[in-house]
C-alpha cells in the first residue's frame, strides 16, 4: 500500500515539472513574439524616422542648418547682406546697422518651390551679425578702410516656416543658434558653434502616418565651405555635426511601433558629395543636403 501511494506521488510531481516547463516554453514564446512585433512593424523604424527628420532639419533648400550656414558664407563679401536675398525663389531682406553695438539685425524671408509640388519650403529668419577685424574690433562692412573681417559672429534670433519633402511635412515652432566663422580673410571658412531647433514633423509612408514633436541640439564642429558664395555650396562643405534627437511620437494612421519617446544620438559628417553621412544612435543613413530628404538606408 505504501508502494502504491509513493509511486502515484512521484507520478504526480513528474506531471507537475512537465506541466510547468510546457507553461513556461510557451509564455516565453508569446513574449518574444511580442517584442518582435511591436519594435518593428512592417518596416517601421523609429530610428529611421528620426534620421529622416535630421536630415529634413540639415537640409538648404527648405531651411536648415546648411542654409543659415550659406547665409553666413555669403555675408562675407564686398557685398556684404545683400547677396543674401539674390538665391532661388522668392525673397525679401532688410539689413539694420546698430553703429553703437556694431550689430547687423537681418530679417529675411524666403519661400522655394511650388506649394502644390513634392517640394516647398515657406520660413524667416532673424540674425544678429557682427564683423571682427583682426584686432577683433566690429566694424560695418566686410571691408572698413582697407581692414578686412578675420571673423564673423552670427546668432540665429528667431524662426518661423513650413516645409515640406515627398514624405515629410515640417512646422518649425522655436529656433535659435550661435555660429563663429573664422579665416573669414581667406577663401575657405571655418563655422562651429551650437544649434537647436523644436518643431513637429509629420511622416507619411505607405502603412503608417505618424507626428514627431521634436527638440534637436546640434554642435557644429570645423565645418568649412567657400567664402561668399553658396553656389552648389551642398557639394563643397565638410565638418561634422553631432547632438542629440528627443522627439514624443503619434501615430494617426496605420501600423506602430512600440517606441513613443525617440532618445537618439546624432553624428553627422559631410561627404562633399552632396551627402551627409547620418548617423543615429550608431545606425547609419545618407541624407541628400540640398534637398533635406533622406535618401538611403
Amino acid at each position: 500500500m505504501k508502494s502504491a501511494n509513493l509511486v502515484t506521488r512521484k507520478l504526480s510531481m513528474f506531471l507537475t515539472v512537465c506541466l510547468m516547463f510546457i507553461t513556461a516554453f510557451f509564455v516565453g514564446c508569446n513574449k518574444d513574439d511580442s517584442v518582435v512585433n511591436n519594435t518593428e512593424t512592417a518596416g517601421l523604424s523609429a530610428t529611421e524616422d528620426a534620421a529622416e527628420s535630421v536630415a529634413s532639419a540639415v537640409g538648404e533648400d527648405n531651411g536648415g542648418v546648411v542654409d543659415q550656414v550659406g547665409d553666413l558664407l555669403e555675408s562675407a563679401q564686398t557685398e556684404g547682406f545683400s547677396a543674401l536675398s539674390k538665391s532661388s525663389g522668392t525673397e525679401s531682406k532688410e539689413a539694420v546697422y546698430d553703429s553703437i553695438n556694431g550689430i547687423w539685425t537681418i530679417t529675411l524671408f524666403r519661400e522655394r518651390g511650388n506649394p502644390a509640388g513634392p517640394y516647398y519650403a515657406k520660413f524667416e529668419r532673424i540674425y544678429n551679425v557682427q564683423l571682427l577685424n583682426q584686432d577683433g574690433n566690429p566694424q560695418k562692412h566686410y571691408i572698413t578702410n582697407g581692414d578686412t573681417a578675420y571673423t564673423i559672429t552670427f546668432d540665429i534670433v528667431s524662426g518661423t516656416g513650413y516645409h515640406k519633402t515627398r514624405r515629410l511635412t515640417h512646422e518649425l515652432k522655436d529656433l535659435a543658434g550661435s555660429l563663429v566663422a573664422t579665416n573669414t580673410n581667406t577663401r575657405l571658412v571655418t563655422v562651429n558653434g551650437t544649434y537647436s531647433r523644436a518643431a513637429t514633423d509629420t511622416v507619411t509612408t505607405k502603412n503608417a502616418e505618424r507626428t514627431l514633436d521634436y527638440k534637436l541640439d546640434l554642435v557644429l564642429t570645423d565645418v568649412t565651405g567657400p567664402r561668399g558664395s553658396r553656389r552648389d555650396l551642398s557639394k563643397k562643405i565638410s565638418g561634422e555635426i553631432t547632438g542629440n534627437y528627443s522627439a514624443f511620437v503619434t501615430f494617426t494612421r496605420g501600423d506602430a511601433y512600440l517606441e513613443k519617446e525617440i532618445e537618439r544620438s546624432i553624428h553627422i559628417v559631410f561627404g562633399g558629395d552632396g551627402n551627409a553621412n547620418i548617423a543615429v544612435n550608431g545606425e547609419k543613413f545618407s541624407g541628400d543636403v540640398a534637398s533635406g530628404e533622406l535618401v538611403s538606408n
